[in-house]
C-alpha cells in the first residue's frame, strides 16, 4: 500500500475538515508547522517517533508469525514501570545502569507476551483476547503500585524519579530527543537481520506462512509462538523503558496516551516490515506532534488525527483483504510444501 494509505487518509480528512467548515490547507500546514516548524518541534517529532518504532515493532514481529498482538499497551506499561523501579532503587555506574534499566523494561513486557503465547501455545486460547485482558491487568495493576506500595510523590501517583546514571540524556540540548532514537533504529535493522538471515527468524516467518507446513518441516510450533510473543512484548518494554528514562525519569499513570493502540496502525502501515516500521513510525509520529499546533492555529481539533489513525488502518486492511482474495481465487501453480515454494522466503 506504501504512500497510498496516508494520502488516502489525508484526502478523506480533508473532507472532515471541510465539513466542520475548517480549511483543510490551513489545518495540515500548521499540522506540518508543529512538527517540523523549529528544531524544537522536530527534535519532538523524532522522540514520538521513538515510541512508535519500539511498539510497531513489538506488533510487527508478532503479525510476521501468524500472532495478532494487542496487548503492546499493557506490555509497554509494564516495560515502564519495571523500569522506573530499576533506576530508582538500584544505584550503579550509568555504564551499567542503563542496560540494567533497558534490561527490566524488556523483562516486563516479556513477561505479558509470554503469559499471552504461553495460553496460546498450550491451549489454542486467541492472543488476541487474552492480550487485550492483560492490558487491563497491566494498567490497572500498575495504578495500584503508583498509587500505594511504589508511590514515590505526595502530589501525584507515580514512582521516585530515577537516578541520573539511568537517565538517557538529549542528544540536542533542551529538548526531549535522546539516543532512545538510534537504538530504536538499531533494533529495527537488527530485527529485519534476523528475521532474513537466521533459522529462528526463517521458523517464524514459515510458522506465519502455515502453522501446518511448519509442523510438516520439524518447526517447534509452540515453541515458537511462546518466543515470539515473549520478543514482541520485550520490544514494547523496551519502548515503556525508553520513555521514563529519556522524557518522564519516572512512571507516571499517565505516561502513555495510547502508543499500544496506535502501533498496530504503525505496523499495518509497514506491511509487518521492521525497517518499514520506521518510516510509519515517524509518520505516526508527525501527526502526535503536529496535532497541538493544527488545533491552536488552526482551530481543527486534534482528534482529527485519532480519525487519519483510523483511516489509515481501514485502507490498508482493505488493502490486504482485496489481496488475500485474488491470492484464493488465483489457480494454484506449485506445491506449497516444496523447498522453492513461497513459504521459503515470506514477506519483505
Amino acid at each position: 500500500m506504501g504512500l497510498v494509505a496516508p494520502l488516502l487518509a489525508l484526502a478523506v480528512g480533508s473532507f472532515v475538515i471541510l465539513a466542520a467548515r475548517e480549511n483543510p490547507l490551513a489545518a495540515y500546514g500548521a499540522l506540518v508547522n508543529g512538527a517540523f516548524g523549529s528544531v524544537q518541534g522536530l527534535a519532538e517529532t523524532l522522540a514520538q517517533t521513538t515510541v512508535f518504532v519500539f511498539a510497531g515493532l513489538s506488533v510487527a514481529i508478532a503479525f510476521r508469525a501468524g500472532l495478532f498482538n494487542i496487548g503492546a499497551e499493557g506490555q509497554l506499561v509494564s516495560g515502564a514501570l519495571c523500569a522506573a523501579v530499576a533506576g530508582a532503587y538500584v544505584h550503579l555506574p550509568s555504564p551499567l545502569e542503563i542496560p540494567l534499566c533497558l534490561a527490566a523494561g524488556a523483562l516486563g513486557g516479556a513477561i505479558l507476551g509470554s503469559i499471552a503465547g504461553a495460553l496460546r501455545a498450550r491451549y489454542g486460547a486467541s492472543e488476541v483476547i487474552t492480550t487485550i485482558m492483560l492490558n487491563y491487568i497491566a494498567y490497572l495493576g500498575a495504578n495500584y503500585l503508583v498509587s500505594g506500595p511504589l508511590r514515590g510523590s505526595p502530589f501525584a501517583p507515580e514512582t521516585a524519579t530515577i537516578d541520573t546514571t539511568a537517565m538517557l540524556h538529549p542528544i540536542i540540548p533542551d529538548t526531549r530527543l535522546t539516543a532512545a532514537l538510534p537504538l530504536a533504529m538499531l533494533t529495527a535493522a537488527a530485527l529485519w537481520w534476523w528475521l532474513r538471515a537466521t533459522v529462528a527468524g526463517f521458523e517464524l516467518r514459515t510458522v506465519g506462512r502455515s502453522e501446518r507446513v511448519a509442523r510438516y518441516a520439524g518447526i517447534s510450533v509452540p515453541g515458537v509462538i511462546l518466543k515470539t510473543m515473549a520478543l514482541s512484548g520485550a520490544l514494547a518494554g523496551i519502548g515503556g523503558a525508553c520513555e521514563v528514562m529519556g522524557l518522564l525519569h519516572r512512571f507516571n499513570a499517565q505516561l502513555s496516551p495510547g502508543y499500544g493502540f496506535t502501533s498496530i496502525a504503525v505496523a499495518l502501515l509497514a506491511q509487518s516490515n521492521p525497517l518499514g516500521v520506521i518510516a510509519s513510525g515517524f509518520f505516526f509520529g508527525v501527526l502526535q506532534n503536529g496535532a497541538l499546533s493544527m488545533q491552536s492555529q488552526a482551530m481543527v481539533p486534534k482528534d482529527l488525527v485519532s480519525i487519519i489513525e483510523g483511516l489509515v488502518i481501514l485502507f490498508v486492511s482493505a488493502s490486504w483483504a482485496g489481496s488475500r482474495l485474488t491470492v484464493h481465487r488465483a489457480p494454484a501453480t506449485a506445491d506449497p510444501l516444496a523447498p522453492d515454494g513461497p513459504l521459503t522466503s515470506g514477506p519483505a
